[in-house]
């Protein structure tokens, strides 16, 4: 485990994911972006105050579980009260997110209410800087950003929660409610108050900025001259665009092999690979891609979504009554399938985070609620995992990033085309339902949906 005294640990092994918190505990302590990893990291280690907060050294999810939902059973999945299929009626609003709209729904709902005085949530500031901002009115919500996968610094939710006054939703990525919650409860408890609701996202993981740098490699620009980047939008899987001062830049993210050499494992933040929360177990509402068969044709994304409470299953029952979204009952079955075992059940996470420490390297205590559903990965697929990660990540702080180019499209060709097989087997013909391996969504259930 990591050393609970200071941060020399994830300072030294890449652990920090940019949530900022630690600059609240100890004010000694700055984020900022390191040259050669370009990743966000502590600037010095500071004390144990600082680790006592910060989910790169250690999360308590048990006991954050408790405060957070008092009395509520933990299943594998967390605290669920239901689970939907869901999508925006507002077309545009839908496309611009890709993913079914219903962020983007509920922060209006919640503006609306006369119980919440505003939202805390991304917005762009330039280039690829994007900070948290506090919206109190509905019709600011479109102006905001879609999802983003390039790893951030986030010190500002904190902050904007103890300088205004009121409640708030606060929307944010599993790992940097984790750092907000174990601050507030450890040092400023009467923060909690002040949170309305969360809404969290079903994690795509983060990518450190060599990421941008290479795809500029690829398709002839220039990352250091981006202004602005927007990851979704135009439809269920979307479009990549990247805007600099030449011109944009639109990239399939699907299919674009640039893209997925660019994007692909070995770019996500280290603590990425040990995270065991990607269904994001602190926030009372959880979004996320529909990514099952029986969505697979629509045109414009549906969300699944996860509701710890009774309120918010609530607010997504005000939406619909509204005629803001259409919705279908699903299960936790559903998020199984969407967003696969090795991510819910934390397969991978929980067999690497075993194999690092075996090997001596200090990693992040996390034991989530899921443990005891968790299929360790093999031995071998850990090992061969850690030894081409370290390698690709030195050739990414080398800047040679054309070779990983030429080795995706050589070595690693047969397991890059292994993925489209299964997605085509998988999700086009439904081999699972044929073989009676699962129960589909009844499309009665989704006539409803685009």
């Amino acid at each position: 485990m990591t050393d609970g005294s200071n941060l020399q640990d994830v300072i030294n092994n890449d652990w920090c994911i940019g949530c900022g918190v630690c600059s609240h505990a100890d004010a000694s302590i700055e984020v900022e972006l390191d040259p050669r990893t370009l990743m966000y990291r502590p600037s010095s280690p500071g004390d144990e105050r600082a680790a006592s907060v910060c989910p790169a050294v250690a999360v308590d999810f048990a006991g954050l579980h408790e405060w957070l939902f008092p009395g509520a059973p933990v299943s594998e999945f967390g605290v669920v009260d239901t689970v939907l299929l869901a999508q925006s009626t507002d077309e545009q609003r839908n496309l611009a997110a890709s993913s079914g709209g219903l962020i983007k729904e509920l922060l209006r709902h919640y503006l609306a209410s006369e119980d919440v005085d505003g939202v805390i949530a991304l917005s762009h500031v330039e280039g690829l800087d994007f900070r948290q901002t506090v919206l109190t009115k509905p019709d600011e919500v479109d102006t905001l950003p879609g999802s983003i996968y390039h790893n951030l610094a986030q010190p500002e939710s904190l902050t904007l929660l103890r300088e205004n006054p009121g409640r708030y939703v606060l929307v944010g990525i599993p790992c940097q409610l984790e750092g907000i919650y174990q601050y507030i409860r450890e040092f400023e408890p009467e923060l909690k108050q002040k949170i309305h609701s969360t809404v969290g996202l079903l994690c795509g993981w983060q990518y450190n900025h060599h990421a941008l740098r290479a795809l500029g490699s690829y398709k002839k620009f220039d990352a250091e001259e981006i202004t602005n980047v927007q990851y979704r939008g135009g439809g269920p899987i979307g479009k990549l665009r990247i805007t600099t001062p030449e011109k944009e830049h639109v990239i399939g993210r699907r299919v674009d092999f640039g893209y997925q050499v660019a994007f692909d494992r070995s770019f996500n933040l280290a603590r990425c690979h040990v995270c065991v929360d990607h269904s994001n177990f602190l926030a009372d509402l959880v979004v996320g891609d529909a990514w099952l068969p029986s969505t697979v044709t629509t045109r414009t994304g549906v969300s699944m979504v996860v509701c710890r409470t009774a309120e918010a299953s609530a607010a997504m029952a005000a939406l619909e009554t509204a005629g803001s979204i259409v919705t279908a009952l699903a299960s936790t079955s559903e998020v199984l399938e969407s967003q696969k075992r090795r991510v819910v059940y934390g397969d991978f996470a929980y067999a690497y985070s075993e194999y690092l420490a075996e090997i001596g390297v200090p990693v992040p205590v996390m034991i989530g609620p899921n443990r005891s559903g968790a299929k360790l990965s093999p031995r071998k697929e850990v090992e061969r995992f850690h030894d081409e990660f370290t390698r690709k990540v030195a050739l990414q702080r080398e800047g040679r990033y054309r070779f990983l180019f030429w080795r995706k499209a050589t070595v690693e060709l047969r397991r890059h085309l292994s993925r489209y097989v299964n997605w085509f087997f998988v999700r086009v013909l439904k081999v699972k339902s044929i073989f009676g391996k699962r129960d589909e969504v009844n499309r009665e259930l989704l006539k409803g949906f685009r």
